[in-house]
């Protein structure tokens, strides 16, 4: 994917269903430790819960590696994998959701369960505030001084961010730029520069920006 849909700032939610509280925390998140971690605060926030259900994508929405869910107690099935359901159809990625609750005596049985965790993550995620990530891609360049100015101008038209800069008898220069633009960039900068700069997927042992 070359974007897609994040949380902008965490979110808590929190519904009643049968006297039960099911208090809803979404963040963003981007590794699996931070996703625990994410738990690990919900436990600390509202403790003494009955349970802290969750589920995570993060990283992007169509990474299956990076999937996640617990039910944490509850019945199989009747948690965990309904608030993923949710996470994959709202096409948001780096996102971690915990659901915690509070047992109000009332038994729910397993499709009351399933029903009350999905209510829960949708209802949080139509609170959370999103933005837009722009998947970026590292980039290369080695060019000498004279043509920094149109580099510039390039490098600016194209969206491209610059991650490392070493000035010596050249410049060597490594960017981020969506993925989509590297081959029109690549283009620009030689027909800017009548061939003297060449865009670059990977280092070589002579353009070294360590």
């Amino acid at each position: 994917m070359t974007q897609y849909l994040i949380p902008a700032a965490p979110c808590t939610h929190e519904i009643e269903i049968k006297h039960s509280r099911f208090i809803t925390s979404v963040q963003q998140v981007t590794s699996a430790s931070q996703h625990q971690a994410h738990i690990r605060f919900c436990q600390q926030q509202w403790p003494g819960a009955n349970h802290y259900c969750s589920a995570a994508i993060y990283a992007a929405p169509d990474h299956s590696q990076s999937y996640a869910m617990s039910d944490d107690g509850e019945p199989g099935g009747t948690a965990g994998r309904p608030m993923l359901q949710v996470l994959l159809n709202s096409g948001l990625g780096e996102v971690s959701v915990v659901v915690v609750r509070y047992f109000g005596g009332i038994k729910l049985g397993t499709g009351g369960l399933q029903r009350a965790y999905t209510q829960a993550t949708l209802e949080a995620l139509k609170m959370t505030s999103q933005s837009q990530k722009i998947v970026r891609k590292t980039a290369y360049l080695h060019y000498d001084y004279a043509d920094q100015k149109v580099v510039t101008h390039c490098l600016a038209q194209y969206d491209a961010i610059t991650e490392q800069h070493n000035f010596a008898a050249t410049i060597e220069q490594q960017v981020a730029l969506p993925e989509q633009l590297f081959e029109d960039l690549a283009t620009a900068l030689k027909n800017a520069t009548q061939g003297r700069v060449a865009l670059k997927k990977r280092q070589t042992g002579d353009n070294s920006c360590a």
